[in-house]
């Protein structure tokens, strides 16, 4: 029999900042926000918004977002990782623009 485990965020952001640290060093990772919310289903999933200089590719987002579940399943938690990935937004200089991982935007 399996314990479930519920990480805060503070937890899970210090279990996923290194991984994604490593996985995304080239596309230039800034840091990660984490967050604990409720899906459409009403079921609680992890939010990860990650802050990266350029465009992830599709097969490092597939990569890494099957590592992130991986470690925390390993810590307990079987929470769904839901991945967001911000660039510096270019019109304005300032500030960062979710990238729909879905587009074809670079």
């Amino acid at each position: 029999m399996s314990i479930i485990t519920v990480l805060s965020d503070d937890e899970a952001r210090r279990l996923v900042d290194p991984l994604l640290r490593e996985r995304l060093k080239e596309f230039g990772y800034r840091g990660v926000v984490v967050s604990s919310e409720e899906d459409f289903d009403g079921d609680m999933v992890l939010r990860l918004t990650v802050d990266v200089d350029r465009q992830v590719s599709g097969r490092a987002m597939l990569d890494v977002g099957g590592e992130i579940w991986g470690a925390l399943l390993d810590r307990g938690d079987a929470r769904f990782a839901l991945l967001t990935y911000r660039r510096p937004d270019p019109a304005s200089g300032v500030g960062m623009s979710a990238v729909n991982p879905g587009s074809n935007d670079g």
